[in-house]
Order: structure tokens, then sequence, then C-alpha cells
């Protein structure tokens, strides 16, 4: 395991650590008639703050029914203890302890912490359609008002089964679309049957085909089992790869980790032609000047999640430098950024929605 990864684990489990630590503390402060229970209390909690990252190194190479019942409760329970902390924070900065009894006000805050994270599960399992409208230069006659469906972050493994998979290939093809897109992240980087989840996408029914290029899950998977496991099911992979459909170039790039430099050589070498418009399947929203300077038209991506959770958005829209969500554009490049369908880490959305992507090409200023 490599110690760049180890120290990644290291990291993530005391910040799980110090959030339980300040959420003893807080249970404490709102229900002092606790504090006779305090080592138990403080034990438990403790234990509690290690179970989503034992779960998580668990599933990893097995899965059975308490494996994914246990991680759903784990994954939960820190969102919960996030939402249980803030509405803590927030009560404290209105001053609302001043007005009301302390078991009152603590009993407030847990029910909301409650009611968000079951909320969050619940919202994570609704898939919805976002429509948007792509106009490409020199778009072939053949395009004009044809339909693509771009689809990202499936995450398809322990917890999201064939059962998940079904329903979101019943989605794309309620939007009976032309083609579809699958920008990287098909699996959730766990052990698990391959081919049993590719074959639902058997499924789809686009004319022209379903496309895909790789996420970073597809590398902590396997990534050779991953692709024997797609190409069986029909989609057609485009790692570094292009190919030309009535005069649109679509092209993919394979996941790696990357600089401007090697993006550039890397879309080099598909010999795009400027006088054709493009599309671009990369997983994640960045290098987006490499990609406009290659003569790139549309990207399409993932990988963000919007952070699935709030208020982590607001570090995403930071990281990725306002390319996390939603169409965007730098100079002549337009990218569409979708927060995925699937769901990694706790298998909940706040402030987010579960999305397929529904792309209508028109030409831009009618040539």
């Amino acid at each position: 395991m490599p110690k760049r990864f180890i120290f990644a684990l290291v990291i993530v489990q005391a910040i799980l650590t110090f959030l339980h630590w300040l959420m003893y503390l807080e249970v404490l402060a709102l229900f002092p008639t606790l504090a006779a229970y305090k080592t138990s209390l403080a034990i438990i909690i403790l234990a509690f703050s290690f179970g989503f990252l034992c779960l998580s190194a668990v599933s990893h190479f097995r899965e059975n029914f308490v494996i994914r019942v246990l991680y759903v409760i784990f994954g939960a329970w820190n969102i919960f203890v996030l939402y249980f902390l803030l509405g803590g924070l927030l009560a404290v900065i209105l001053k609302l302890p001043l007005f009301l009894s302390l078991p009152f006000f603590g009993i407030g805050v847990l029910s909301i912490a409650i009611v968000l994270t079951v909320y969050g599960l619940v919202n994570a399992r609704i898939s919805r359609v976002t429509s948007i409208l792509v106009k490409l230069p020199n778009l072939p006659p053949a395009w004009n008002g044809k339909t693509a469906v771009l689809v990202s972050d499936l995450h398809l493994g322990h917890i999201l089964k064939t059962g998940f998979a079904r329903k979101v290939v019943k989605l794309i093809n309620s939007q009976t679309p032309d083609i579809v897109f699958v920008a990287g992240d098909f699996y959730d980087g766990v052990q698990t049957n391959f081919q049993e989840l590719a074959d639902e996408f058997k499924n789809i029914k686009a004319p022209l085909g379903t496309y895909y290029s790789s996420g970073n899950h597809e590398i902590y998977a396997g990534y050779q089992k991953c692709e024997q496991a797609l190409t069986a099911a029909g989609i057609k992979i485009l790692e570094d790869a292009k190919v030309e459909l009535s005069g649109l170039q679509i092209l993919g790039l394979a996941y790696k980790s990357e600089t401007d430099e090697t993006v550039a050589e890397r879309l080099a070498k598909l010999n795009i032609d400027p006088a054709k418009p493009s599309v671009l399947l990369k997983h994640i929203p960045d290098h987006l000047k490499a990609v406009e300077k290659a003569g790139v038209n549309f990207q399409l991506s993932g990988h963000t999640h919007l952070a699935q959770v709030w208020p982590f958005m607001f570090i995403t829209h930071k990281v990725f430098k306002g390319y996390d969500y939603g169409l965007n554009k730098i100079g002549n490049l337009q990218i569409f950024t979708s927060c995925g369908v699937g769901t990694w880490g706790p298998p909940l959305r706040v402030g987010t929605k579960s999305e397929i992507v529904k792309i209508t090409f028109q030409p831009l200023n009618g040539r």
C-alpha cells in the first residue's frame, strides 16, 4: 500500500476522531445528566469514530449483506455527527441556549441532525434529469437536435448494485437518447461482480452507442477487470482515443495523474480536426486551458460529486476553480461537470442531487 495513501488514511482518521471528541463534549454540555456515564460515553463515541474507515477497508476486499448494512450505518453516522456539531455551533452563535433549557435545546439539535441524515439517505436514491442545450461550431446537420445522456460517478459495487444500475438505465432510456456518454467512476473501486453490474447497460437503447472513459475508481478496482466487463457489455472504451460519428469527433482521455503538458501531449496524438466539432470525455474537470488550447469544443466531466453533502461544496468550488458543477466556459471550450448519479463514501446527498444529464445539440449561430 503506497505511503501517501496510508498517510491520507491517518489524516482522515485523525479528523474523524477529533470531530467525535467535539461531539462527546457537546453531548455532555447539552445533556448534563449523562455526565455520570461519561467514561462509557467516551468509549462508545471513540469506537464509532473508527467504524467507517474499518468498514471501508473490509469492503474493499469482501462484500456481503452484513458489511453492506454496517457500511451504510457508519457512513450515515458520520454525517449525523457533522450536522449535530454544526447545529450546536449555529445555535451557540445565535445564543439560543439563553432562551431554552439545555435538554430541550439538545433534543432540538439532535432532531435536526437526524432529519438531515435521513433526508440525505433518501435523497441520494432519487435520481433526476438535468437538461442542457449546447451549441457547437460547425455542427453537421445530422447532429442538429440530437440528444446525448451524460452519466458519471455511478460507483457501482457493494452498496449500489444491479438494482440501482437498472434504475439508472431505465432513467437513461426514458430520455430516448441518440448516444450515451459515461465519464468515469462506473465502479466504486471495490472487488465485486464487475460483469453482472456492467451487463445492466446492455439494455440501454441509444442507436449511436455508449462511450466511456475511465475514472480514478476504476484504477482502485483494477482497470483491466473493469475494461473487460464494460467491453463485454457492449460499451465502447475511449482511452486516449477518438471516433468520428457523422462529422462529430468524440474523444476520451484515460484517467491519469497529469499536468497541463501531458494533457496537451495526449490530446495532440488524437489529431483533432479544428474544422469539426468535438466532445471530450475526461473524468476530472481540470487542465482546462490545455484542453481549450488543443481545440476541443465541449468537455464532459464528473468526479467532484459537488461534495455530496453541504457545506463541503464550498471546498470543491475552490479546488476546481468554479468548474465543480454545471455548464461553464473557458475561452472557446464549454465544459459541463456533473455531480454524478451515485455516491462515494457516506451514501448520502444533502444540498446536491443524483443526476443524469440530457444534452441537446444545436449549431452555433445557426451554422
